[in-house]
């Protein structure tokens, strides 16, 4: 057993750990508020300009006469694909960035399996870490993508990402990244970024393209198209930034309760071992007053 220093010494190790785990739960909750909010305002602009880009595909004849039709460069079978995972820069957010690796390396094994080359872009401290742990180099290394996230940066790296994706270098671009649910759940998921897929919404009667376009419909989807690359990325730097606050606070918060219930066990041990102790110098002093 302890001793009973060492026990104390235990009790308030694990106490300012409880400060910590709290203080981060806050902080967190704070971020979480905000990221939360950037979230659910992105995704009915996000939905509705996606119907936009899907009716003007859908109305747009000659498509592929299109300068942005690049954008549009679709490959049956594809010989290389560009994964880009989106990781945090810290830890302590509980599976967050483990789920989403499990879900890259399935990836790139289902995808190497049937002969295509997966190379890897890592968006967060993270994602760089466990790479080059594996003995993998990233194609392309970017940390601090999910603080603060704004259009500006996702454009950023949307243009590189476009360069290499209309240079031939890759046949497809998908993004991994984890799909804010709500604070407790957080799903990885894959989402293609190039080729663009448009949805068809040129079947509802309602969605037909009945209005005037200026200058003409080609110009504008050109545009649009490359909008709707940087909106995407945009919206999972967003969903990925709820996704690790989320993650975070509930993860402070179980390592909190954690805490104070192994405080609660160990100053129940540091009292039996106390009121032992107690117990044994009267034993002494009883038996030796009745020796004497």
């Amino acid at each position: 057993m302890p001793s009973l220093k060492d026990t104390k010494r235990r009790i308030t190790s694990v106490r300012n750990t409880q400060k910590i785990t709290h203080a981060m739960k806050l902080v967190s909750a704070a971020k979480f508020s905000r990221a939360n909010q950037a979230v659910l305002a992105a995704r009915p602009y996000g939905a509705a300009f996606d119907r936009i880009v899907g009716r003007l595909a859908a109305g747009v004849e000659n498509l592929e006469n299109l300068e942005s039709m690049e954008l549009l460069r679709f490959v049956e079978v594809p010989k290389r694909v560009l994964a880009v995972v989106v990781s945090t820069d810290r830890g302590l957010c509980g599976s967050l960035n483990t789920n989403v690796f499990k879900a890259a390396v399935r990836y790139v094994r289902e995808n190497t399996d049937q002969g295509c080359e997966v190379d890897i872009a890592a968006m967060g401290k993270r994602a760089g870490q466990f790479y080059r742990k594996v003995g993998l180099t990233p194609m392309i290394t970017r940390e601090k993508v999910l603080e603060r996230p704004t259009y500006q940066s996702a454009k950023a790296i949307t243009d590189e990402l476009s360069g290499l994706f209309t240079s031939g270098k890759y046949d497809r671009i998908v993004l991994i990244f984890s799909e804010f649910k709500n604070i407790l759940t957080q799903t990885p998921r894959v989402k293609q970024l190039l080729p663009v897929v448009t949805p068809d919404f040129g079947d509802d009667e309602h969605d037909t393209l009945d209005f005037i376009i200026e200058p003409d419909a080609h110009t504008v989807l050109e545009g649009m198209l490359r909008k709707h690359v940087i909106n995407t990325l945009f919206r999972v730097l967003l969903e990925g930034g709820a996704s690790e606050h989320g993650a975070r606070m509930t993860a402070m918060d179980s390592a909190t309760k954690n805490a104070k219930e192994y405080i609660r066990k160990l100053t129940l041990l540091y009292n039996r071992a106390r009121q032992a102790a107690i117990t044994k110098e009267l034993i002494e002093i009883v038996s030796g007053a009745e020796a004497v």
